[in-house]
């Protein structure tokens, strides 16, 4: 079950997944101002800050063509960490034309509000804006200044993310499909939620995996747990298993 902080944690030698086709010299950095609340007519309501998104026009096929818009949202980290990593858009560009669009999503990165990550973090209050449905209004927002920007009204939106970010992607689409045409959502567990989706279900699956790939190594797994609980129950255990691993 994902869950949201300020740091998102990353696999130790985690794989690069850069596009052959995808260049950080062509993206264009800009920033939206964008409104600290979406859904309430409080004076605080109207408060802004600046949130970053990225545009890289270099597939796109234009607004005359009505050419696709593919919008990554981003998730629990700054766009500084993904835009070197994320390389399902730019692949997929080429062939239908497409503008890509990430934005970072608010609290991360250069989107704070409150000016900083202290102030943004301090209190209930400050935090209380700290959440997915507000996240989801800001990426409504952003999008719809682009197409208006770019006279692109016509041009259908596609949303991307991935794990947290899928779900924003899925939810995006279910309380906004006047905006987003579709949504991809990799890996994202939305239905993980009370008793919506067995308990074990994504470890069944894994099972499920390693014994296709072979099922001596599924097997080894399977062993290694108490192999495991019987090193770490000794003293200095856990260290030992540290420095082994």
């Amino acid at each position: 079950m994902p869950r949201l902080g300020t740091q998102r944690r990353r696999t130790q030698h985690e794989p690069q997944t850069t596009s052959s086709t995808s260049d950080l010299g062509d993206l264009k950095t800009y920033y939206y101002t964008q409104t600290l609340d979406h859904f309430n007519y409080r004076p605080d309501s109207y408060t802004t800050f600046k949130q970053r998104y990225v545009i890289n026009y270099r597939f796109w096929g234009g607004a005359n063509a009505s050419a696709p818009i593919f919008a990554y949202l981003g998730a629990e980290e700054s766009l500084d960490d993904d835009l070197p990593i994320i390389g399902f858009l730019s692949d997929n560009a080429p062939r239908f034309q497409a503008l890509q669009v990430y934005i970072e999503r608010r609290y991360y990165g250069k989107s704070v509000p409150f000016g900083s990550m202290n102030e943004a973090l301090k209190n209930a209050s400050t935090r209380g804006y700290f959440n997915s449905a507000q996240a989801i209004a800001d990426y409504a927002a952003v999008l719809l200044h682009v197409k208006k920007k770019l006279s692109a009204q016509n041009s259908p939106i596609i949303v991307v993310g991935g794990s947290y970010g899928g779900m924003l992607a899925a939810w995006f689409r279910l309380k906004y499909p006047h905006v987003v045409l579709g949504a991809v959502a990799s890996s994202a567990p939305i239905l993980y939620f009370d008793t919506i989706a067995p308990r074990h279900g994504y470890y069944s699956i894994v099972t499920k995996d390693f014994k296709e790939a072979s099922k001596s190594c599924y097997k080894t797994i399977r062993k290694s747990w108490a192999e495991i609980d019987r090193l770490t129950s000794k003293p200095h255990g856990l260290s030992t298993l540290s420095k082994r691993f």
